[in-house]
């Protein structure tokens, strides 16, 4: 995966207060720390940009500037967090605000390839009783191409075989 969008499935206000992005070996690739960078159209506020969904903080509490929330209702902002290289992700965490407004956290997730193609999409509930759930996504490893070439030579031995008798 070499990026996310996440949206509102509910086309109203995008507030997220932290993306939490685990690849195979259980790190968080959505931090700010670790080279994501994440960008939006616009924002609410100065205290409430892009930034602040990949900063490590998971609490979700607006006034205290502690979550990404969209410029403007309704227009169907996308919030964008590109990884520092292509990853192998395990799981995918999507916090909503806390202090206020949890109805409207369900979030669409969408994973994009290092050709911008769409690999995956999901839905995120966060409305309720303030669980943040985490998808285990699935397998899409591609296999290795030597282990393409080994199957092919298989088949063609046997094939072979078939024909010698």
């Amino acid at each position: 995966v070499n990026y996310i969008e996440i949206t509102n499935e509910l086309n109203t206000w995008l507030q997220v207060a932290e993306v939490v992005a685990t690849d195979m070996t259980n790190s968080d690739v959505a931090l700010a720390s670790e080279g994501a960078v994440a960008t939006a159209p616009d924002s609410w506020s100065a205290i409430s940009g892009p930034e602040k969904a990949i900063d490590g903080i998971t609490l979700g509490n607006y006034s205290l500037g502690q979550i990404f929330h969209e410029g403007s209702n309704n227009t169907h902002d996308t919030l964008t967090i590109t990884f520092s290289s292509l990853q192998e992700l395990n799981s995918i965490q999507v916090f909503g605000r806390t202090d206020c407004c949890q109805n409207r956290d369900l979030f669409r997730v969408t994973f994009f390839g290092d050709q911008q193609n769409a690999l995956y999409s999901t839905v995120l509930d966060s409305r309720v009783n303030g669980i943040d759930p985490i998808v285990v996504l699935p397998n899409t490893q591609v296999p290795e191409p030597s282990t393409i070439a080994i199957f092919a030579l298989g088949l063609l031995g046997l094939a072979s075989r078939k024909f010698q008798k």
